[in-house]
């Protein structure tokens, strides 16, 4: 809100710009274009958008209803609706009514959500290393659950130097086949999402 003139009037834009310098913030009941964001669940598992992930440049508006931030992608314009009181680093999540404009306000969200996936890092990809254990550990729990004994698995795991060069109890390979199986475990009791690689939120 810029003051100006003798009568100290509010005005919605600054006066001395051009009409089209001057950005124009829509209700967003009135636009089905304007993306409201909130907090996201607690329980999201996957890394989400927040505020730090905005690219420098934004304008923003502070409002009763919330906070109106515009981003300007090439020829669009991304108006977004904040609502709700959020530090820079909560996930957000966006605010979709199924009403009738629920086909335009998704697809408004899945634009912004692409432009700003386009200005982020990249996910560090798992390890290989750690994807191939945990999928080794499967495969040693469906091993142990149809009765293999930690010598059989093993056979199936690694190769046949590796078995014969100690003997099988004291092997260092037989303890690699019962911490696998363990892991297995612990995946089965509900630990999966290992594989995928995200986190839990506390």
């Amino acid at each position: 809100m810029v003051r100006r003139g003798a009568g100290d009037c509010d005005f919605l834009a600054d006066p001395a710009q051009r009409a089209d310098q001057s950005p124009v913030f829509w209700r967003a009941d009135e636009l089905a274009s304007v993306v409201v964001l909130t907090a996201a669940p607690a329980d999201t598992l996957a890394p989400a958008i927040s505020l730090l992930d905005l690219p420098d440049g934004f304008i923003r508006r502070d409002a009763e209803d919330g906070t109106h931030l515009m981003i300007h992608d090439g020829t669009v314009d991304h108006q977004l609706l904040v609502v709700g009181v959020l530090d820079a680093a909560t996930p957000m999540a966006a605010i979709i009514p199924l009403d009738d404009t629920a086909p335009q306000r998704a697809e408004a969200a899945v634009r912004f959500w692409r432009f700003v996936g386009r200005a982020r890092p990249p996910t560090p990809s798992r390890p290989v290393r750690r994807r191939d254990r945990l999928i080794a550990a499967l495969r040693a729990l469906d091993g142990r659950l149809a009765g293999a004994s930690y010598r059989i698995i093993a056979e199936a795991l690694f190769e046949p130097r590796h078995l014969a060069s100690e003997p099988w109890k004291t092997s260092s390979v037989r303890d690699s086949v019962i911490r696998l199986v363990r892991t297995g475990y612990d995946m089965m009791r509900g630990d999966y999402r290992r594989l995928l690689g995200l986190r839990r939120s506390d």
